[in-house]
């Protein structure tokens, strides 16, 4: 049995700006590999959005921290505040929009990460998504 744990304070997390989005890693392939997951905490500004994509080989659960999220999954769309959250299975399209007046902020847990070589593939120009919105 496996007895690996790994703490990540806020200043030793990753940070990267992803079209207008700041990401704060705090598990990936680069800061903990034997976790097997991946998890970030996204801030979104106003207006700002993650478009319609998929993951091939990875789930996600989406956790809203603050803010208003507009998400959607394949056809389905739901307003989530604070505390709120979704399961997406790989390969199902989804989309995350701010449509609140200040910083959407959310976790985004990802697994396995074994399935991040197979990446994100953009569906926002594909019907039906480029008509969602």
């Amino acid at each position: 049995m496996s007895k690996y744990w790994k703490f990540i304070k806020e200043e030793n997390t990753i940070e990267e700006k992803v079209l207008g989005r700041n990401h704060h890693w705090h598990y990936n392939a680069e800061i903990s590999e034997q976790a097997g997951i991946y998890m970030v905490k996204v801030v979104m500004p106003v207006g700002g959005m993650h478009n319609f994509h998929r993951h091939p080989e990875m789930n996600e659960i989406l956790y809203i921290l603050k803010g208003t999220a507009e998400q959607w999954v394949e056809d389905d769309k739901q307003i989530l505040k604070a505390g709120d959250s979704v399961y997406i299975d790989p390969n199902v399209v989804h989309g995350t929009f701010n449509a609140g007046n200040e910083a959407l902020e959310f976790l985004a847990i990802l697994s396995p990460n074994s399935g991040w070589e197979a990446g994100t593939i953009d569906e926002f120009e594909n019907l039906p998504y480029s008509e969602y919105r």
